[in-house]
């Protein structure tokens, strides 16, 4: 039993002295360069080269698809946020572009204000009058600016319209255009004077008590006669656009459309002018009954009203 014991152990030494001389061989092969045995380990590599790749697969698969869920995610997220940057910018784009026009017309209203002898007095439209029947807009200046009722309003093209209500820090203005509005016109080419009407209708105004026979054309300019009692003489207010002539009437019917951008002109001139002889016509209630001798029926006397203590003295600009 133990010579078989020994047999076995020296058997098992020999194996591994045999073994470590081969490796020690092996070693001292591989040592030189080129080394003999390269062929051999590039063959080994190759063939168990696809056992790397099967056991990176898993790992590569989960990294690849936690990449694309990762970058997906994010790519929505930045999709989504350069969209809200998109609509941002279109909205100032929009926004430039209403300051551009915005400036535009200041810049004109600025130029119609610089050629006045008159002062007036820049005003932002803010509000609208909700009745549909009534052609009203409301203005940011009131008395306390020196606004007054009666006062003419126009923009950079034209009449616009006249002050109906004062407060302290808005007004109503009435648009030419309104029913109840009038002003007291001539033909700029011949100097032929009439009445100028609202008719409702913001693109058309009514050329009153115009003879038939009368010297007018399609095309005539309507400029403010300075007869009334609010609008001063020679302010653009219309073009004559239609004349009819009807057999059994002794007037024409003649529209006219104004020159004023009445639906998109934000800012407007309040006019401090008066007409000439506006000091010499009047109002009804401002008449005064007189008593006349017993012999003579009564005598109506016009007695001359005070100025508004808000109004504002008729000067040139500086």
């Amino acid at each position: 039993m133990s010579n078989g014991l020994f047999v076995r152990n020296r058997r098992d030494g020999m194996s591994f002295i045999l073994a470590a001389s081969c490796a020690i061989a092996l070693l001292f092969v591989d040592a030189q360069r080129p080394s003999p045995l390269q062929p051999m380990r590039d063959s080994f590599y190759e063939a168990v080269e696809p056992l790397f790749y099967g056991l990176a697969w898993p790992s590569q698969s989960i990294e690849e698809l936690s990449n694309n869920l990762r970058f997906g995610l994010q790519l929505q997220s930045e999709n989504e946020q350069l969209r809200q940057e998109n609509l941002l910018l279109r909205s100032q784009v929009q926004k430039l572009s209403f300051l551009a026009s915005d400036n535009a017309r200041l810049r004109d209203l600025h130029d119609a204000a610089s050629v006045l002898n008159s002062r007036v007095l820049i005003s932002e439209i803010i509000g609208v009058d909700p009745d549909p029947d009534r052609h009203v807009l409301i203005i940011n200046r009131g008395h306390g600016q020196g606004l007054y009722e009666g006062q003419p309003v126009l923009d950079s093209l034209g009449i616009f319209g006249r002050v109906i209500q004062s407060g302290k820090t808005t007004s109503r203005i009435m648009l030419i255009t309104d029913r109840s509005h009038s002003v007291p016109v001539r033909i700029n080419r011949n100097g032929i004077r009439a009445i100028l009407s609202g008719t409702g209708n913001r693109t058309e105004l009514r050329l009153q008590y115009v003879p038939e026979k009368s010297d007018i054309a399609v095309g005539d300019l309507l400029v403010t006669s300075g007869l009334g009692l609010d609008f001063p003489e020679g302010y653009p207010v219309a073009k004559v656009t239609a004349i009819h002539r009807q057999a059994d009437d002794q007037f024409l019917r003649i529209t006219a459309s104004p020159v004023a951008a009445l639906d998109r002109s934000r800012y407007v001139l309040a006019l401090f002018e008066k007409p000439v002889g506006a000091q010499y016509l009047i109002r009804p209630e401002k008449m005064k009954v007189v008593p006349a001798p017993s012999e003579a029926p009564p005598a109506v006397v016009p007695v001359p009203a005070a100025r508004p203590s808000t109004e504002v003295t008729n000067a040139p600009s500086p």
